[in-house]
């Protein structure tokens, strides 16, 4: 089996190519989109392509909507059309949870469902969007499209990683609130998406699909697993968590404690195999130079 990720060089395709030749059965190559000369590479050997190349949304940098949907809706359409074009079988198209719009939450988290609506409220979502319903126009019976929205990927090496701010975080204070435990924020471990796209792989399977590592993870739990991993001494406190949890409208605990993710009736659609790595085994893996796993818990 021969595979093609147009996009050289990302974080995700490299994961995805190295997992996949692992299998012992596949051959993967890369395409750097950023050639203008993609346009004349023969896609005809290949039984499957997977678009990572994209534009991610960047705060600081202000990019215009002309360049997103360039970049992010153009450019997979024009590359999903060469492959059917080319007798290529499936299309796999790396999407995003930015589609939904949907923002942390808290109290209780916000979980995406099959009755949550789609309002992307950024250009990054939007784009991503857009692209989807070009490339569903596209799917028949010999051109499977595969459309994959992930929430936060997480590994080794992972740019902008979501995990690093609270790395840093529990290195800085000595003391962790015990507060919003049932607020998840939705995870992928870069391995089990790997393992997700292989099994669309192997199954033609055509759809619109959401991985995830089980439930998500609350803020709460996430720096207790790196605190045991650093073997750091820290007190977990639930007075200080009460008096947090009465600021659950304020911007920042949102942004610190509050979380979206995808509900498993969503996840577990059509796969609930594919996460083999748990959170603490990728967090161990993700997180640089980690130490043994030890459990501190104190009260106060």
């Amino acid at each position: 089996m021969r595979v093609l990720i147009t996009g050289s060089s990302s974080y995700i395709g490299r994961n995805i190519k190295a997992w996949l030749e692992k299998t012992g059965h596949i051959i993967v190559d890369e395409l750097d989109m950023r050639d203008p000369a993609w346009i004349d590479y023969d896609f005809r050997s290949y039984d499957t392509v997977i678009h990572v190349a994209a534009i991610v949304h960047k705060k600081k940098e202000k990019i215009p909507w002309s360049t997103y949907y360039k970049v992010n809706t153009i450019l997979p359409y024009k590359v999903a059309i060469k492959a059917k074009d080319s007798h290529v079988e499936q299309f796999i198209f790396l999407s995003t949870m930015a589609v939904y719009g949907e923002g942390k939450k808290l109290p209780l988290g916000n979980v995406i469902d099959e009755k949550t609506s789609i309002k992307p409220n950024s250009f990054y979502g939007r784009s991503k969007l857009e692209a989807e319903k070009k490339l569903i126009k596209l799917n028949s019976q010999s051109f499977r499209v595969s459309i994959v929205r992930p929430p936060n990927i997480y590994g080794y090496g992972c740019p902008g990683n979501y995990i690093n701010s609270f790395v840093k975080l529990v290195k800085l204070t000595p003391v962790i609130p015990v507060t919003f435990t049932n607020c998840k924020q939705g995870f992928l471990y870069i391995d089990n998406l790997s393992r997700f796209i292989y099994q669309l792989i192997k199954d033609r399977r055509e759809g619109i699909f959401h991985p995830q590592d089980g439930e998500g993870i609350s803020t709460f739990a996430l720096l207790a697993e790196i605190v045991d991993i650093y073997q750091k001494r820290v007190l977990y406190s639930l007075r200080i968590g009460r008096i947090i949890s009465h600021f659950h409208k304020l911007p920042v605990i949102i942004k610190i404690f509050g979380g979206v993710s995808y509900s498993t009736s969503l996840s577990d659609k059509p796969y609930s195999n594919y996460s083999r790595v748990d959170f603490n085994s990728g967090l161990k893996k993700t997180i640089v130079n980690p130490s043994k796993h030890v459990k501190r818990y104190h009260k106060i």
